[in-house]
């Protein structure tokens, strides 16, 4: 995506089409391309952040969509145990909101809380409202903090603000890794 980047500084529109792309990939990375591309002039904020919120909406639909369609498969349904789908589907359907926010703060649990809402049958219009309110305030609010930690490195560091920017998102991706390590180890099938 970075060499793809490269190749179209210069030209906002294909910029905006690959930040809506990004988040089919990885939500935060298009969140904080999109901000740093904004930060140094390649183009406006309002387009960088239309762009990728709008990528975030549609790729979260289309998890949703996923789901929706792999429920309707009788196959799929049959290896699933009838007492655990019920269960799932009222949880699911009792915390909407609370599940869309938990998903979305915590990267690992937006797949399968959006597939499994589509799977079981959280109505498209209900999920769509909530999973789109969560979205845009978390996009914005991402989105505005890497804007000004942009706009300050670059001030501050000329071109060695891309280093450092991308050297924080490794350490934030790397801490995230050691967090959910440390604190959500994998269970060990030899204890059972």
């Amino acid at each position: 995506m970075q060499t793809l980047i490269e190749q179209h500084l210069g030209n906002p529109l294909v910029l905006a089409l690959l930040l809506f792309l990004g988040p089919f990939v990885l939500e935060e990375a298009a969140i904080l391309a999109a901000a740093a591309l904004a930060a140094a002039g390649e183009m406006s904020a309002a387009l960088a952040l239309g762009a990728v919120a709008v990528g975030i909406v549609v790729s979260d639909w289309s998890l949703y969509a996923l789901g929706a369609l792999a429920g309707r498969s009788r196959r799929i349904r049959g290896w699933l145990d009838p007492a655990q789908l019920a269960r799932g589907h009222r949880l699911l359907h009792k915390g909407a909101f609370p599940a869309g926010l938990l998903a979305r703060l915590i990267p690992w649990l937006l797949f399968p809380v959006f597939v499994a809402s589509g799977f079981l049958g959280v109505g498209f219009r209900r999920f769509a409202l909530i999973n789109g309110m969560i979205a845009l305030v978390y996009v914005v609010v991402l989105f505005l903090g890497a804007l000004g930690l942009n706009i300050v490195l670059l001030d501050w560091l000329g071109n060695w603000a891309w280093a450092v920017a991308g050297l924080l998102l490794l350490a934030v991706i790397l801490g995230g890794r050691w967090i959910a390590r440390r604190y959500f180890p994998a269970e060990d099938a030899s204890a059972e």
